[in-house]
């Protein structure tokens, strides 16, 4: 549906008070982050952030709708979450999750039928209508791995996929702000070019390198991919995430690791060994199966 010019503020949050916002065409984006400062921040940060948040219980179970103190940011995590893999497609989620439906860890937070509630409704609403411009261009991009918020060690996969409108000249990376180096793109993702059928090349959205984390120092770093239009607009996805490592940054020879000391112990998806030899040292090495990588990955070192 075509999107008509900006609505006049007041006209707007009289439609949104009345309850007739459905009945209004889309809106523009600054419209919802202000409806969202006015009338939502203040339930997430009272309700949402003691889970939703960098090591509460959503983000350890693998959710990535995580909140901080900042607005922008948290209006810019719901719209980002909400509008993957395509405009709208969580909206009920989240609104079945804060009625306690679908398994919500939190349990019920907001009673259905409530003014909360309509708060949350009306505002999943414009941030479902807010990320396209007038001309109802598409502009995204998605970080698969990193996981945020897991350890990742080693060489791993460093993806995702971006597509917009115009089409994607190309990714860059920066590692904790900083560029780092163009992601190679135009990689197979049937997925994608199903969720934007009307997005040329959709299906040929992916970018995907082989990366060494233990390249970084032990700790947390955040990955950013940035997706460049051919005008020049650009749209980032980032993940925070923590590296673990041995002391040197690629372990090589045949002989360097030895288990023939060791001890196991396995427990739901994890594996834990005790007495490894790595490189002349002994530690203990925790590793658990990571559903994006299709195997294990060492977790801690000790």
């Amino acid at each position: 549906m075509p999107r008509t010019n900006r609505l006049l503020p007041g006209l707007l949050g009289a439609f949104i008070q009345a309850g007739l916002l459905s009945a209004v065409v889309p809106v523009l984006a600054d419209e919802a982050q202000d409806y969202y400062a006015a009338n939502v921040e203040a339930l997430v940060q009272g309700k949402c952030i003691a889970c939703h948040r960098t090591g509460g219980q959503a983000a350890s179970s693998g959710v990535d709708l995580l909140f901080t103190s900042s607005v922008t940011g948290n209006h810019a995590a719901f719209d980002d979450y909400v509008n993957t893999p395509s405009q709208g497609a969580r909206a009920s989620r989240v609104l079945s999750k804060i009625t306690g439906a679908l398994g919500h860890g939190g349990g019920r937070v907001i009673v259905s039928g409530s003014s909360d509630y309509d708060a949350f409704d009306a505002y999943m609403e414009l941030v479902s209508a807010a990320d396209e411009p007038v001309n109802n261009a598409i502009h995204r991009v998605a970080l698969e791995e990193p996981v945020a918020d897991q350890a990742h060690t080693g060489v791993g996969n460093l993806r995702g996929w971006a597509v917009a409108t115009d089409g994607i000249v190309k990714v860059t990376i920066l590692i904790d702000g900083v560029y780092a180096f163009d992601a190679p793109y135009g990689g197979s993702r049937g997925d994608v070019g199903g969720a934007f059928p009307d997005v040329l090349n959709a299906n040929e959205s992916g970018f995907s390198l082989a990366f060494n984390y233990s390249s970084l120092p032990a700790g947390a770093h955040t990955i950013t991919a940035v997706a460049y239009t051919p005008d020049g607009a650009t749209r980032e996805s980032s993940a925070e995430f923590e590296v673990v490592r041995f002391d040197s940054p690629f372990i090589t020879g045949d002989d360097v690791v030895n288990l023939n000391s060791s001890s196991c112990m396995v427990e739901a998806d994890q594996i834990s060994i005790v007495d490894a030899t790595v490189d002349g040292a002994i530690l203990d090495l925790l590793l658990k199966w990571r559903t994006a990588e299709q195997g294990f990955e060492i977790v801690e070192i000790r």
